[in-house]
């Protein structure tokens, strides 16, 4: 599907809600994948789909409804139901028209490759048949997932806004491992061209093969090392709690806290939809997305904060526009281990959950690689652990950032924390 045919349905799908106030949101996904696992391909699949979301609203009411056929006779089905539904409810206390006509949409550059928009099934196997070549020769097994993603989405309002929006991703995530010894990569980018499975690969096996005969970390106090996957792993937790009606509402950590020093001076967290990690124009209500600072120098500036929560308050209308960026230094992860003396490095996290969200306390497990570090070399492998720590206080102990690196939705440094505390629970 175009972008020019997805704005031309949600337009129509507007048409036909007939009411004060109709908005449409238009998603087409094209997902083309191959699962692979003890060096076996398990599943290759190409799959597309479209789903329209109309909301219809008279002022008091609304209702909204979702449906895949884009026929007419479709959309006048779905719209009549709507209406119905919208007819059917009681007024809405927090009732929101579409935003007013003439909102401007940032454009995302390089956010499509075309040769990624074809999903090519060439890339993804070849992707896949060298890793689990690599994994082979140093007598390891490899699995994963190699995805590309071609998505299109549009919006349209009765107030007059019409935009589109469309973008390529490409990632191939795999381990490699061999008994309890194993390593993990992550790649992404919007084009084939940039990612680098061949060397990454071989990266990947010898870390696996140094994960070797691990031990268990004596208790005490370290430096640790995060690589940019560790980072982006645990961020998410983070921007899922800065949202400004549940702070005023007292029910996160960032309650009361806005303009307010809540982590360290060296952290600083942002979004910028056209900057190294893509991000959208517009959410699903036709807001606009904008550059915004969230955490500047360990003060919080920014929280999301949706329409109606907005104009109770006072704010503008803000959300993360899944894209996130944490201002780092220079330097790569192996430079920072050369300058920690005694520390503990580790490659990922993984089974985080919330543990208090009051207090943005999580709970989780390393994975894929934990080393010991004396005199800036990794020489002992670790055994996994189980650690509880919070974000904010983490990234309020800084001692130093590396180069920032594209992982998924995030732009993330490795990180050097001091002071952390083992055992972590």
């Amino acid at each position: 599907m175009t972008a020019e045919r997805a704005v031309e349905i949600a337009a129509k799908a507007v048409d036909a809600g007939g009411t004060l106030h109709s908005s449409a949101y238009v998603t087409f996904s094209r997902v083309a994948s191959v699962r692979f696992g003890k060096n076996s391909i398990t599943q290759n699949q190409d799959t597309g789909s479209v789903s329209i979301t109309l909301t219809v609203g008279d002022g008091s009411r609304k209702a909204s409804i979702s449906f895949e056929d884009t026929t007419p006779e479709s959309m006048e089905r779905a719209a009549s139901k709507a209406r119905t539904m919208m007819e059917a409810s009681p007024p809405d206390t927090e009732y929101m028209p579409p935003p007013d006509e003439g909102q401007v949409y940032p454009f995302i550059n390089d956010a499509l490759d075309p040769e990624a928009a074809e999903c090519p099934v060439r890339r993804r196997i070849e992707a896949v048949r060298g890793l689990i070549d690599t994994a082979e020769g140093f007598g390891l097994e490899a699995g994963g997932i190699c995805s590309n993603v071609h998505t299109v989405t549009a919006h349209a309002s009765s107030t007059g806004n019409l935009a589109s929006h469309e973008k390529t991703a490409v990632t191939l995530s795999f381990t490699m491992d061999r008994g309890s010894a194993s390593s993990y990569r992550q790649l992404h980018h919007e084009s084939w061209r940039a990612i680098p499975w061949s060397e990454s690969a071989e990266q990947v096996a010898r870390e696996a093969l140094a994960n070797t005969d691990q031990r268990d970390a004596e208790p005490g106090e370290y430096s640790i090392v995060f690589e940019p996957q560790a980072v982006a792993d645990i961020l998410p937790f983070l921007a899922w709690s800065m949202d400004a009606r549940r702070a005023d509402e007292g029910l996160t950590v960032f309650s009361g806290m806005q303009g307010k020093q809540v982590s360290g001076q060296r952290f600083t967290l942002r979004s910028h939809p056209d900057g190294p990690a893509k991000g959208i124009p517009f959410d699903n209500t036709g807001v606009p997305s904008r550059d915004s600072v969230w955490i500047r120098n360990g003060t919080l500036e920014n929280l999301t904060c949706d329409r109606f929560w907005a104009a109770k308050t006072g704010r503008d209308p803000l959300f993360i526009p899944d894209c996130l960026e944490m201002k780092g230094d220079s330097g790569t992860t192996r430079d920072l281990i050369r300058k920690t003396k005694r520390g503990i490095l580790v490659r990922r996290l993984w089974y985080i959950r919330f543990v208090d969200q009051k207090t943005l306390v999580l709970t989780g497990m390393t994975r894929d690689g934990v080393f010991m570090i004396r005199d800036g070399r990794p020489e002992e492998p670790l055994r996994d652990f189980r650690w509880n720590w919070r974000p904010l206080e983490l990234f309020g102990k800084i001692e130093a950032l590396g180069t920032p690196e594209r992982k998924t939705y995030a732009f993330v440094p490795p990180v050097v924390v001091g002071g952390v505390k083992f055992p972590c629970v």
